[in-house]
């Protein structure tokens, strides 16, 4: 029998953080509740790590973002000695894992993978990479997209056309009725029809465009697979639509993709990548970019100014978005525009991270009440924010409207946030049931929550992300 080595790296970690074993524990229990994974860890099974043994993806990950936390600087999976000789399919249910350096060779295997209800769980149980979001700035110097090597007919401008009318059509089911709804179906959109078209030989000009609407379409399935509550997972999509947009050298589709990751890491608790992320997609979009892409990527970055408590930089990054999107020209196309909604959803949250509730509701009212029927899930949430922010300013009345509204939309949206934002309601109303207003949203939100699947377990936050 082999005799396991004592993980003499992680045990120089612990002493670096000045943690002992339990709080290890309960540090990587609490990460995994904040993406959906259940663990029951101790002190006891830190000891078996520290003697040799190794947990399987994804905790290695989740210890190496919990060391990040303390020590306050990057730890991979792999410095605290945790990895191990997992299988091809181990190797993928880790996020952003480079099987291949070709992208959209990656992005076929990740979507057929994800398409197999036998392997599907364990892509979907991966956890966030800290690791994995390190050196994404822009290269201006990348090269344009490689020639094909495969062989057949030439792609046309009319498949093209197709792509990017399957963009608007994902974006707008997403926007609809959320992102854990047909989700699997544009995972194997992506592994079929694009794997094939990515592959087949193209005119420049036409394979450019190509890759700009894999990148587009591919960014989509990581919203709606953080839609679904599986951020790992979603991590590696996001990455992966970052590869086919330098491919593709289109700087503003990257930028806006490192936007979306800002979000999703500090939705997770990482503030300081969050921001890290936002300063990065203002970087890579150049100072050439649209005012409807610098309004929306500036408005991010406010969000993660205002919960680092840097109020002035918040302040002026909002209010050089609104400059900027008074400038913009509105297209109804996906990753073309930015509604005036949008940036008072954004403004809402700087005003609350920076302790404003009175003037967050104005800027959350205007956002809300500019949703239209084609932005269900937007409107949703941001009335699920307006009544979370409205009840502990004493209106009862008003949040109990807005969650009203919430109701109306909840039966046809499918989403982990949503699921979340019921959950809230029940928790933050529960304390007025003896109110008529409060006992009636309550029994309703019992009606609706009981024509539902259980909501996807993990960390209870605040009702929108």
């Amino acid at each position: 029998m082999v005799r396991r080595q004592p993980n003499r790296a992680l045990a120089l970690l612990l002493t670096e953080a000045e943690w002992n074993a339990a709080e290890l524990a309960r540090a990587v229990n609490a990460l995994g509740k904040a993406q959906g994974v259940t663990l029951r860890y101790d002190r006891t099974s830190v000891a078996h790590w520290l003697t040799g043994s190794r947990p399987r993806p994804p905790v290695p990950d989740l210890v190496a973002s919990a060391l990040s936390r303390r020590t306050e600087r990057l730890v991979t999976a792999e410095e605290t000695g945790l990895t191990g000789p997992w299988s091809a399919v181990d190797e993928l249910s880790l996020p952003a894992t480079a099987v291949t350096d070709d992208a959209a060779a990656r992005l076929t295997i990740l979507a057929r993978t994800d398409t197999d209800p036998a392997r599907r769980p364990q892509l979907t149980v991966s956890a966030y990479s800290l690791s994995a979001v390190e050196s994404l700035a822009w290269d201006p110097g990348h090269p344009a997209p490689t020639k094909p090597r495969g062989k057949g007919n030439r792609v046309s401008a009319e498949e093209v056309q197709v792509l990017r009318e399957m963009c608007q059509v994902f974006n707008d089911l997403m926007e609809r009725h959320g992102g854990a709804h047909a989700r699997t179906a544009l995972a194997a959109y992506l592994a079929d029809d694009i794997g094939r078209l990515l592959a087949a030989p193209a005119e420049s000009f036409l394979r450019r465009e190509l890759f700009v609407c894999a990148a587009q379409l591919t960014h989509i399935l990581a919203r709606m697979t953080m839609d679904a509550g599986h951020p790992g997972l979603a991590q590696g999509y996001f990455t992966t639509a970052l590869d086919l947009a330098s491919e593709a050298d289109d700087r503003r589709m990257y930028a806006i993709t490192l936007r979306a990751m800002s979000v999703q890491a500090l939705h997770l608790g990482f503030h300081e990548k969050a921001s890290q992320l936002a300063d990065t997609a203002l970087d890579a979009a150049g100072r050439s970019a649209d005012p409807a892409t610098l309004s929306f990527l500036l408005s991010q970055r406010a969000v993660t100014h205002a919960h680092a408590r840097r109020r002035r930089r918040a302040v002026g990054d909002l209010a050089a978005a609104e400059t900027q999107l008074g400038r913009a020209t509105q297209r109804a196309a996906p990753f073309d525009s930015y509604p005036q909604a949008g940036l008072d959803y954004q403004r809402g949250q700087v005003l609350l991270a920076l302790g404003e509730p009175e003037r967050a509701v104005r800027s959350l009212g205007s956002s809300a009440s500019a949703r239209g029927e084609d932005r269900r899930r937007s409107g949703a949430l941001t009335h699920a924010r307006l009544a979370a922010t409205l009840l502990p300013l004493g209106r009862l009345e008003e949040s109990c409207d807005h969650w009203n509204v919430f109701l109306d939309h909840y039966p046809s949206l499918r989403l982990v946030p949503a699921d979340h934002a019921l959950m809230y309601l029940s928790r933050s109303l529960y304390r007025h049931r003896n109110q008529s207003r409060a006992a009636a949203v309550l029994r309703r939100a019992r009606t609706v929550s009981r024509t539902r699947p259980a909501p996807a377990k993990g960390r209870r936050p605040g009702p929108v992300p």
